[in-house]
């Protein structure tokens, strides 16, 4: 039904009063319902809808860097593990574990009672051995004037003589043992070897310490205003980065990522490359350094060295939504001067982040569109609008092929 049984009722009622009023004849009611019923059934012509809304970007050609990432590992500037050099019963811990330590601080201290004995008996063997050479370097000043007058043979000159060279070497010899013994007794002592800061003890108060194994290594002292990172790079980017450095480029550009995605403020400088490759994985090590002024890097930390390899000249760049991959062919869609969809085959290049170089077929200025909608077909006309690309994903330059 084109109509509803109440709007004809409506309009049969305020006919006959029409008529009523003007007073019509009664013949005309049946024309004038007709031609009530006919308007009231008439189609109103469907209007044709607007075009489908098209986000586009304008082609624009710019330099791009590009970035490569390794993964890498942190080490401290100087890392200097605190292995005991004596036996013995762990009788002292001076120190807040995760603190920062001074170069000379005392850190342990081991039972020294066993090694002062060492040293007292060192001191007795050097008295004797003093009192020894006395002995022998007074007879030698008897003898000599003696022997000079002939008043005793030469033989017994020669003895004196060797007697008082023995007891020099022999006071010598317990004079180093002396010194040998007060050595070990110092191991008794364990302080820090530099300013820093220091990890967690393997060893607490009561321990029996050894001077082999896993139980002489008690601490480690980390070296922490600036860390290394070593990373492994393949042989073929190893041989690139030697043949640009041939030609006078050097790579100043080096961010460290970290493992919840934040970058360290500070960049880094290349330290050295190992000098062997190696044969198991076909990688050369390399160490990076950077500056920790707020010591929020600690040894042992895992990240990210992300490196810039090149930079790319006056590179086109679309989002990659807007490139379409059919059986290894890659097509954009343009938005012509007459707001018309065409479609074009491109050959890419890099992926920046969310985005790719276009390395043949796109210009700049031109107009490329976002497809996302099925309904868009090439040869439709659209309403070109500005796209307005995901806030939350940041574009970080990244290469994963060079």
């Amino acid at each position: 039904m084109c109509y509803q049984k109440f709007s004809i009722f409506m309009l049969t009622i305020l006919t006959f009063i029409l008529m009523n009023a003007l007073k019509l004849p009664k013949p005309i009611f049946p024309i004038l319902v007709l031609l009530t019923f006919f308007i009231s059934c008439k189609k109103e012509q469907p209007k044709a809808p607007p075009p489908m809304q098209a986000p586009f970007v304008t082609v624009q050609s710019e330099d791009v860097p590009i970035y490569k990432d390794f993964a890498g590992q942190t080490f401290g500037e100087l890392d200097i593990e605190l292995i005991a050099r004596v036996n013995g019963i762990l009788t002292g811990v001076y120190f807040k574990e995760g603190q920062r330590v001074r170069k000379g601080q005392l850190l342990y201290t081991i039972d020294p009672l066993e090694y002062e004995t060492k040293v007292e008996q060192a001191r007795g063997q050097v008295a004797v051995a003093q009192s020894s050479l006395v002995n022998a370097n007074e007879e030698l000043k008897r003898i000599r004037p003696l022997a000079d007058m002939n008043a005793v043979s030469k033989r017994e000159l020669d003895a004196a003589v060797a007697k008082d060279k023995a007891a020099r070497s022999n006071y010598a010899s317990m004079q180093a043992s002396l010194k040998n013994q007060e050595i070990e007794r110092g191991y008794c002592n364990i302080r820090s070897p530099i300013d820093g800061v220091i990890g967690l003890s393997n060893a607490r108060l009561g321990d029996y310490i050894t001077q082999a194994g896993n139980a002489s290594r008690l601490n480690m002292v980390s070296k922490l205003d600036k860390v290394r990172v070593q990373f492994t790079v393949s042989e073929s980017d190893y041989l690139k980065y030697q043949k640009r450095t041939k030609v006078g480029e050097t790579i100043t550009d080096l961010q460290l990522i970290l493992s919840d995605g934040s970058t360290h403020p500070e960049k880094g400088t290349l330290n050295f490359s190992d000098t062997k490759i190696d044969p198991t994985t076909g990688t050369v090590t390399i160490e990076a350094q950077f500056p920790n002024p707020d010591g929020t890097l600690r040894s042992g930390q895992f990240g990210k060295v992300r490196v810039l390899i090149r930079t790319e000249k006056n590179a086109i760049v679309i989002p990659q939504k807007a490139v379409t991959e059919i059986q290894g062919l890659f097509q954009v869609s343009i938005i012509d001067d007459k707001n018309t969809i065409q479609t074009r085959m491109v050959e890419v290049g890099q992926k920046i982040g969310i985005d790719w170089i276009i390395t043949k077929g796109l210009k700049a200025n031109e107009k490329v569109a976002i497809i996302g909608n099925q309904f868009i077909q090439p040869g439709s006309t659209v309403t070109p609008v500005p796209y307005v690309a995901d806030k939350d994903k940041k574009q970080i330059a990244s290469s994963q092929n060079d």
